[in-house]
């Protein structure tokens, strides 16, 4: 039976019984490729085809963990922890940005926090508008890949709770002063995706990352791959679903890498479990 959270439907494809299986099997253990690998009673097929995550890895964990702890702790309890899951992810990611641009002598601005964003979309697979510089910046997004892989695969409303706190914690994460005001949201069923982010007064060239003569950490560096997000958001959603929900945290974070494991094969499920020793705090060295 699905749940209802406002106006957002939720439902499932995990059935109750490999719900159940992940309940046994994160009880008192970690998730590990082997775990997931019994929780579905299959073997998920190997391939040493190196692994090229995008955007759609990053947003389909996301969302498949979500609908598991939604299911297995109910909407009450499921919700926020998911939700704080994301603020945390999103300040980590923030923090290190903050970091980067102190190390090259930057000021934690609106405009230096456009410029030292870490993730860089894939080709194609982002349309976005500059609608205005100063003094603050509008950003709309007409093409957004983590809607549209949300979307193809029914699991928009479990997207949504990712939108709705990943901004702002980020903006937290790099300045707790600056602000950004969410106008419009495509998982939430608008046309477009719409911010003002306050203050920025951009140049007319719009976002751009100062130049240094030695930068401690170079244009190049700020990027960071959809792999190392994808384990970054995995070890933040299956911390908090544990420190919170406990076992059941501990079973949903299962339950949504099996879903990834089966889509995704083995390998993608073992550079995940890579990162989770990861200090995610801060940056990765530069070299």
């Amino acid at each position: 039976m699905p749940f209802k959270a406002g106006a957002a439907q939720f439902s499932y494809i995990i059935n109750p019984g490999q719900l159940s299986a992940c309940i046994q099997a994160g009880v008192g253990g970690e998730t590990s490729g082997e775990n997931v690998r019994r929780l579905f009673n299959k073997e998920i097929e190997m391939s040493e085809t190196p692994i090229s995550f995008t955007e759609t890895h990053h947003a389909l964990l996301f969302a498949w963990i979500a609908r598991a702890i939604i299911e297995l702790a109910g909407i009450e309890k499921g919700e926020p922890a998911i939700r704080r899951a994301v603020a945390l992810y999103g300040r980590q990611r923030g923090g290190r940005m903050a970091l980067r641009a102190a190390a090259n002598g930057d000021a934690l601005s609106m405009a230096n926090y456009m410029a030292y964003g870490e993730w860089q979309s894939s080709p194609g697979a982002m349309e976005q508008e500059l609608l205005e510089k100063a003094p603050d910046a509008r950003l709309r997004i007409t093409r957004c890949p983590w809607q549209r892989a949300w979307q193809a695969s029914g699991l928009l409303a479990y997207g949504r709770l990712y939108c709705l706190e990943i901004d702002d914690a980020l903006a937290e994460g790099f300045n707790p002063t600056l602000k950004i005001d969410r106008l419009s949201l495509q998982t939430a069923g608008d046309p477009w995706c719409e911010f003002i982010y306050r203050g920025a007064g951009l140049p007319e060239q719009g976002v751009q990352f100062q130049p240094h003569a030695q930068p401690a950490y170079p244009a190049e560096k700020i990027k960071l791959s959809w792999e190392y997000h994808t384990g970054h958001l995995f070890a933040a959603l299956e911390t908090v679903l544990v420190a919170e929900l406990g076992d059941i945290g501990r079973a949903a974070a299962a339950a949504g890498l099996a879903e990834f494991g089966s889509r995704f094969g083995e390998p993608a499920v073992q550079t995940i479990l890579a990162y989770r020793n990861t200090d995610f705090s801060r940056p990765p060295d530069p070299a």
